[in-house]
């Protein structure tokens, strides 16, 4: 579809996302025009579905929030945290928000794009005393932009994993092409933390978690919560336990958050209100929301840390998430009529389950 040559041509100018952020209102004759995606009747369809999907691809346990009219209207929580156990899934129920962990890192990034702190088309190696990879002249030219929008040529992650420390290839001209990158942002959390000088997990939480509500979130594991998580499982649907636990934060995919916590978040993106102290601007939105990149095997352009697609409800903004630990997870939202939806469940079979689940509910 689109090049690479033609994004600026996909840019949303400022009336129509002027439109968008309002959720709907008379002033957006797009939002006239273009059903909504979700209603009231999507709930009972999706307790309908739920049982037989869960029980058909072997996922123990689901989480739903479901947003209308730029409010949390409807959630629910099915199944166990644990195969083989009695404790059922609950609302603060935490379970892995695996690569949906970018869109909200991308989003606090933004708030120190606006306070001048740190500039989209700057080498992020700049920001550092010494470069990142000194033996790989390329990554001299990612930016902050190319981290957010997956064309910075790294590849999803170094051969031996974030931790090994090992050689970390750069497979081609940064900016140029689409390639799903989790060690981008883990470059860019490291430039972020030498920016701030604060360590990830309590700049989030200070930036954005605790301002949005999102009280049962967090990017590092936290031990009082346990009592109440879900346990990750896998493909027949039992119990990892020996799934490791996250004590060191990494942007790329590491939160732990439940689906009501990470509605807050869709809401806060949606927001036409955008004076809070921890709101970024419409115009940063608008950054957000444009397209930047195009993912060939989603046909989607990507925005700043989203997927973007054009749909008959009008923009649809996604993202979902696959951690080894045994957690899928999804999220989609519509601007033009304050409406999202996010699924977080604790077996591989999870991404069929979202995907079924969509495809449904679109009939």
């Amino acid at each position: 579809m689109s090049p690479l040559t033609s994004f600026h041509s996909r840019l949303f100018a400022p009336a129509l996302l002027a439109g968008l952020l309002a959720a709907g209102c008379a002033s957006s004759p797009a939002a006239i025009e273009s059903p909504a995606p979700f209603s009231r009747e999507t709930i009972s369809r999706i307790e309908e579905l739920m049982p037989g999907l869960m029980l058909g691809l072997n996922v123990p346990g689901v989480s739903v929030a479901l947003v209308l009219d730029g409010r949390i209207a409807w959630r629910e929580e099915y199944g166990g945290r644990r195969a083989g156990h009695a404790e059922p899934v609950v609302e603060a129920s935490t379970m892995e928000a695996c690569s949906m962990s970018k869109p909200l890192f991308a989003y606090a990034v933004m708030g120190l794009v606006e306070e001048g702190r740190l500039d989209l088309d700057r080498p992020l190696v700049e920001y550092l005393e010494q470069p990142y990879l000194p033996d790989e002249p390329l990554h001299r030219k990612i930016t902050a932009r190319m981290v957010l929008t997956h064309t910075s040529g790294f590849p999803n992650w170094r051969e031996g994993g974030w931790r090994g420390g090992g050689p970390l290839p750069v497979f081609f001209e940064p900016g140029t092409r689409f390639q799903y990158s989790g060690e981008g942002f883990l470059y860019l959390q490291r430039v972020v933390e030498a920016i701030t000088g604060v360590p990830l997990e309590p700049w989030m939480q200070e930036r954005v978690l605790l301002p949005l509500g999102m009280e049962d979130s967090g990017f590092v594991w936290r031990e009082e919560q346990s009592a109440q998580a879900s346990a990750g499982h896998d493909d027949g649907g039992a119990w990892k336990e020996d799934r490791p636990l996250y004590t060191e934060a990494n942007a790329a995919f590491s939160l732990y958050t439940t689906a009501s916590d990470y509605a807050r978040f869709q809401i806060e993106m949606m927001s036409p209100d955008r004076s809070a102290a921890h709101s970024i601007s419409a115009e940063a939105l608008e950054r957000m929301l444009a397209a930047h990149s195009y993912r060939e095997e989603e046909e989607a352009d990507w925005g700043l840390g989203w997927g973007l697609q054009s749909t008959p409800y009008g923009l649809r903004v996604f993202h979902g998430g696959s951690n080894g630990t045994g957690f899928r997870c999804w999220n989609e939202l519509y601007p033009r009529h304050g409406q999202g939806i996010a699924i977080m469940t604790n077996a591989p079979g999870g991404r069929a389950l979202c995907r079924k689940l969509m495809e449904q509910l679109r009939e």
